[in-house]
């Protein structure tokens, strides 16, 4: 059952009474702590990602590499690549909402 004052509420979303100015500032604060964190995580991710490439390159272009190292190299770069890709979402995503609020 819908409360009544459900759609006041809704309406009112952005209203945020006086006493409670400080939780709202210090949560966009945490956001912002998070944002930067990520950020940071994407940078290594970002570095880990071109070693992963280049190791894959190298062993590809040595011809005498057995070829369980260069399917592990596969899986790494492919590992590398997936964090980057959601790292980025996390941190659009995140980067949106900062700017909602």
């Amino acid at each position: 059952m819908r409360e009544p004052n459900a759609s006041y509420l809704d309406s009112c979303a952005t209203y945020v009474p006086a006493e409670f100015q400080h939780d709202f500032d210090i949560a966009e604060c945490a956001l912002d702590d998070q944002l930067e964190q990520l950020q940071r995580q994407y940078a290594s991710a970002i570095r880990a990602a071109s070693r992963a490439r280049f190791e894959l390159e190298m062993l590809e272009r040595a011809g005498d590499v057995q070829y369980y190292l260069v399917a592990q190299a596969k899986r790494q770069r492919s590992a590398a690549e997936t964090r980057c890709e959601r790292l980025t979402r996390a941190i659009d995503a995140l980067e949106e909402r900062l700017e909602n609020e």
